[in-house]
């Protein structure tokens, strides 16, 4: 039996439910003992939120990232804590792992230097570019990979993008993709309003256009690890930018 697929409306309100949650846990930021850990908050409700409408079914939603995020199947002892049995899914995600760094390696490659120029333009830096990396680095592209990238693709390019192309059969191809257009534009959107209800400025808006590329990205892949590669690699590169720039 085929599994129901959500209504736009359903979509929708799903959306606006999790907005409400995102926005009332940020505006606890001001108070210190839960500041430091309103990004953990948020990026719970983005990946709790969608592995619970993606359950049995994450690989249609892009989200099982090689097994990692399906039900383990093994029927060998799990371990203490379950160690054994996470030890087995990384193996077994890891060669898919592999290829999808290499994909969002070789978009970086072409997407970078043109944002880097768009970045030039837009900021006119004075000085010249002098390389500064984020401190605790090791620290800054776990959090970049885990807590922005990992849960924002599985909700947005995961879940939204799904739902909403599953809405219509209709496909329009861009740069070889095969794209819902209005799926693809809408999550787009919607990613971006999510950043400008949180911090309403107009720069927030600007996440529209990765949110494009990343969108694309997990149409092409099939899956959300490329994309999610990709996500932390470009909020690394924009910090790079900004700190040996401005």
């Amino acid at each position: 039996m085929a599994p129901t697929r959500p209504s736009l409306q359903q979509i929708l309100r799903v959306y606006a439910l999790v907005c409400v949650v995102v926005f009332a846990v940020t505006r606890l930021e001001s108070l210190a003992i839960v500041g430091p850990y309103i990004h953990l908050a948020v990026a719970a409700v983005f990946l709790l939120t969608a592995i619970r409408l993606t359950r049995g079914d994450a690989a249609h939603y892009g989200v099982a990232l090689g097994g990692l995020l399906e039900p383990a199947d093994d029927v060998r002892p799990v371990g203490p804590l379950g160690l054994f049995d996470l030890g087995r899914a990384i193996r077994k995600a890891l060669p898919s792992a592999v290829r999808e760094l290499g994909v969002a390696i070789g978009i970086g490659a072409v997407v970078f230097p043109l944002y880097a120029l768009g970045f030039y333009w837009w900021n006119e830096p004075t000085g010249n570019f002098l390389l500064a990396l984020p401190p605790n680095i090791a620290s800054f592209v776990l959090a970049q990979l885990v807590v922005i990238a990992l849960t924002e693709e599985a909700f947005f390019r995961g879940y939204l993008q799904t739902a909403l192309s599953d809405l219509t059969k209709r496909r329009r191809r861009v740069f070889g993709v095969d794209l819902a257009l209005g799926a693809w534009v809408l999550q787009a959107a919607l990613f971006a309003g999510v950043h400008f209800m949180v911090e309403p400025h107009p720069a927030r808006l600007a996440v529209f256009f990765p949110a494009l590329l990343f969108g694309w990205t997990r149409a092409w892949r099939g899956g959300i690890g490329a994309a999610l590669t990709l996500h932390a690699m470009s909020n690394l590169y924009s910090e790079i930018l900004a700190r040996s720039w401005l």
